[in-house]
């Protein structure tokens, strides 16, 4: 997951959750809210170091549209590129994988060639 957009979506949702509890601290309901707006920002940390799903990312991200608009959606963005980016490095794997196995000649030129194309042509 894009890491820089957690981190903002992160920082938002505590300024949100913060700006809840200050002028509103007495009622129920706001503390309710901010306490989400932290859980999200904990989620958020949790997913730039891994520890989270692409599906908790976007569940609280949904939530943080409604209290944090920016949050919700830095947070939304930042789940959605996971597949991207993860899509890129496993074709960079293959890649490099393709290029040991050559290299220890246990395939052809045109071998190697036609796989590695096959593989670019995968994107």
């Amino acid at each position: 997951m894009n890491k820089t957009l957690l981190t903002v979506a992160q920082v938002f949702s505590i300024i949100s959750g913060a700006l809840m509890i200050f002028p509103f601290g007495i009622f129920i309901l706001p503390l309710i809210l901010a306490f989400f707006n932290f859980k999200a920002a904990t989620i958020m940390g949790k997913a730039k170091e891994g520890q989270a799903t692409k599906e908790q990312v976007t569940n609280y991200s949904i939530y943080l549209i409604f209290t944090s608009t920016i949050a919700g959606i830095c947070g939304l963005v930042a789940a959605s590129t996971q597949d991207q980016v993860s899509g890129l490095q496993s074709v960079e794997q293959k890649l490099i994988e393709l290029d040991g196995i050559y290299d220890k000649g246990l395939i052809t030129k045109e071998e190697y060639e036609i796989r590695r194309k096959k593989i670019i042509e995968s994107l």
